[in-house]
């Protein structure tokens, strides 16, 4: 659900400086899991989804552990075999990017 569905602002420059939670319940707990998890670094994960599983239980902990697992899945199924984006997806991820300053980077990734 977004921010507009749930009717709440919701600041993505956060994504960029991991400052923060953007306006959503325990999002900094989430931003901090999420960033563990891709580090590849087991003793960050592992204190990461303690302090997130504090925050807000073993349910909650296990529904976002797979909604990052779902987003990462299906961006590589959509990639592998070719599927074309819709016109309205590219144009809001080019305005996030843009927002996070990924058009300043010399490569134009993410950091």
């Amino acid at each position: 659900m977004g921010g507009e569905q749930a009717e709440r602002d919701v600041d993505l420059s956060v994504i960029g400086s991991a400052e923060g939670d953007g306006g959503v319940p325990h999002g900094a707990e989430i931003i901090a899991f999420v960033d563990a998890a891709l580090s590849w670094n087991p003793d960050a994960t592992a204190v990461a989804r303690a302090r997130l599983e504090s925050a807000i239980g073993e349910a909650g902990l296990i529904d976002t552990a797979a909604v990052a697992a779902m987003f990462q899945l299906n961006t590589r199924a959509a990639d592998s075999i070719g599927l074309p984006v819709e016109e309205r997806s590219l144009e809001m991820r080019g305005a996030v990017g843009e927002m996070l300053g990924f058009e300043a980077r010399e490569d134009g990734l993410a950091p």
